[in-house]
């Protein structure tokens, strides 16, 4: 009987063991739970770091004093979004715009508006710029092709007159 008791309660605190692991083991998003249903929620002094949001509609939100660094968006829609006073320091933009259609034809957007924004050192690599106006802006040192813009203006001027 003292062995069959025996034999039960190291089964018993092996599975509790097993069981314990399995659960430390857990994926980061399985230990999450929703806890917004729906409706319009206040966030004050919120620490939500880690927080996963899927299929959420946000739209009319409004985000002040957020730190969003290191976030991660992805087929997210911004459209008439506006955003100020944000840091963008080593943000990486791809595939902005709207989505291409069946045939892979994509539309073109509403413009864009960057006004009163340091861009200083950026890369702008396969992007769509026809239509683009750039009024008011410090070029020095900016290239296209590895032909300063400046000297391209400069030559216009020149062959204006």
């Amino acid at each position: 009987m003292k062995t069959w008791l025996c034999v039960v309660t190291v089964g018993v605190a092996a599975s509790a063991a097993v069981l314990a692991g399995r659960l430390a083991r857990a994926e980061p998003e399985a230990e999450l739970k929703p806890t917004i249903i729906s409706g319009k929620q206040v966030a004050l002094k919120a620490d939500l770091a880690g927080s996963v949001f899927r299929d959420v509609n946000l739209g009319g939100a409004e985000f002040e004093n957020v730190n969003l660094g290191k976030a991660r968006l992805h087929d997210v829609n911004l459209g008439d979004a506006t955003i100020s006073a944000a840091n963008l320091s080593g943000a990486h933009f791809k595939h902005i715009g709207p989505p291409p259609d069946a045939a892979g034809k994509q539309d073109p957007q509403q413009p864009v508006t960057f006004e009163e924004a340091t861009l200083r050192g950026s890369t702008f690599r396969k992007v769509d710029l026809s239509g683009v106006k750039v009024l008011d802006c410090d070029l020095k040192g900016m290239t296209i092709d590895g032909v300063p813009v400046t000297d391209m203006i400069a030559a216009y001027k020149k062959a204006q007159q």
